[in-house]
């Protein structure tokens, strides 16, 4: 849990990232997907990388692989509507966890959009900075 352990949040989300990718690829069982705990990796995931020091290189690429691992977990083309709805609001609930005391809905509201109209990898990764940025604004951290 401490997001000033790039190193291996960087190694933990590239693995993670691997293994979704993966598992929710066309002809996967993407059933699998459903025993997995997907809030607490979801709100772990939220946590540590908004909580990590943008300022490092590293981070740049921890937020491409929670990019993916959002994308994977979430994807409706992959996954059964019953799943990917279940990945959704888990996603909205690990936001909220993840994020107290955010004032503005319009980072985490980018963020789902963005997952939901299956939007490049790199403005999921936007929009999760955003929610990072969002929140350390209204927190007064950094």
């Amino acid at each position: 849990k401490d997001p000033q352990e790039l190193k291996a949040l960087l190694y933990a989300a590239s693995a993670w990232s691997a293994l979704l990718e993966l598992a929710s690829a066309p002809g996967s069982n993407v059933e699998a997907l459903a025993a997995l705990p997907l809030a607490q990796i979801l709100q772990q995931l939220l946590w540590s990388t908004v909580r990590m020091d943008f300022r490092d290189i590293a981070s740049q690429k921890v937020l491409v692989e929670a990019a993916a691992i959002l994308r994977a977990l979430t994807n409706k083309r992959r996954l059964p509507e019953v799943l990917h709805q279940q990945a959704m609001e888990a996603l909205r609930q690990a936001l909220v966890a993840a994020l107290p005391g955010l004032r503005s809905e319009q980072g985490p509201r980018a963020l789902c959009e963005a997952l939901l109209q299956e939007a490049p990898l790199k403005d999921v990764r936007v929009a999760l900075q955003q929610c990072a940025s969002d929140w350390r604004r209204d927190c007064g951290i950094g």
